[in-house]
């Protein structure tokens, strides 16, 4: 829903926009940027501005927008910035704050890793450093160090790190995973041990325990049945043989389907109850292995169910229970491949082999 809600929008945004530029007088569209359902646009006049409005309400019934323009000191709130024009084709940028912000952060004695609370300092630094003009950036700082003090911060640490960010060095080191250790947080412990970890040449990553919400659900989830997807399945008989099939419902549905008819004696209806006719075995009709891939497309079903059929030897020509060799894979180039796979998982279940 999100892709098609996105894709409509940016449809009707571009027709309004193409519809702006060819009427008469011309709609002199600067720029139009959107984020979400929040659009931030540019015009010569408020007399365009709604002109275009108009356009854009004009597109869709059910789809009206609304405008906000700048205030008497020429500034525009966007997102999180507050954008200054300086009526010169030039503009300043601050960070814009809600009035009902609560100024309430995380506590720098939460069980969590030193470097976690610090980064979250940072990243605010980082931030107004990015974002601001240098005529606001100091007392977006100041308002930060204020902030995180009144949360129990160390000022001389916050100061520090304003400081180190301002002057840190832009050009990023190559991020090494092979010598990263990811442990919980543990106080006392873990400092400890990233000193020893970092001695043995690695480096040492903190992350948080479960909280509340995490320990309520962890045993609650919500799983599917066994076989309640789309996609290929295989039904093994006890007589040694087997059938590869492929489903747009779900597979329990169909093998339902396929254990119907053999109890009703409706042989023609499938390879599987045309077996059961002649074959004293029993099918293996519930078991949760019976999915062998879970495949929404048709296309790949197809393929998927071809090259299955060929792996567990389920085509007519080795004696198997399929009627046909599926469709699409025709040649026999995957046979010796398909072998050689086999015997190096000779094994292992077959209804787990991943062959794609």
């Amino acid at each position: 829903m999100v892709v098609i809600s996105e894709s409509f929008l940016q449809h009707l945004e571009s027709q309004a926009i193409q519809q702006s530029l060819t009427i008469t007088p011309l709609i002199n569209l600067k720029s139009f940027k959107r984020y979400v359902d929040d659009s931030q646009a540019r015009f010569p006049s408020q007399e365009q501005a709604n002109e275009f409005l108009k356009i854009l309400n004009s597109q869709h019934p059910n789809i009206q927008y609304t405008i906000e323009n700048e205030d008497e000191n020429k500034t525009l709130n966007f997102l999180d910035i507050s954008i200054i024009n300086k009526g010169t084709g030039n503009y300043q940028f601050k960070v814009f704050r809600k009035d009902s912000i609560t100024n309430v952060q995380i506590k720098p004695n939460s069980c969590h890793d030193p470097t976690i609370i610090k980064s979250i300092f940072t990243g605010f630094v980082d931030r107004a450093i990015k974002t601001c003009d240098k005529k606001y950036l100091d007392n977006e700082l100041t308002f930060l160090t204020e902030m995180f003090t009144e949360n129990g911060y160390d000022i001389k640490i916050l100061r520090s790190i304003i400081k180190s960010r301002k002057n840190r060095n832009r050009e990023k080191t190559p991020f090494e995973t092979n010598n990263l250790v990811s442990l919980p947080w543990i106080p006392g412990v873990s400092p400890k041990l990233k000193k020893d970890f970092k001695k043995a040449g690695y480096k040492a990553v903190f992350k948080a325990g479960r909280n509340l919400n995490r320990l309520l659900t962890s045993k609650n989830k919500p799983q599917l049945e066994p076989n309640s997807n789309p996609g290929i399945y295989k039904l093994d008989c006890s007589c040694g043989k087997s059938y590869v099939g492929e489903t747009r419902k779900k597979i329990a549905s169909r093998i339902t389907e396929h254990q119907k008819s053999t109890f009703l004696g409706k042989w023609d209806n499938s390879a599987v109850s045309l077996h059961a006719k002649t074959c004293h075995g029993q099918f293996n009709w519930h078991s949760k292995n019976n999915t062998v891939k879970i495949e929404e497309r048709n296309f790949d079903r197809k393929v998927r169910e071809a090259l299955e059929i060929q792996y567990n030897k389920c085509s007519p020509s080795d004696g198997g229970l399929n009627l046909d060799d599926g469709q699409y894979v025709t040649t026999r180039f995957w046979k010796p491949l398909l072998q050689n796979i086999r015997r190096s998982h000779n094994n292992a279940p077959t209804d787990v082999i991943d062959v794609s």
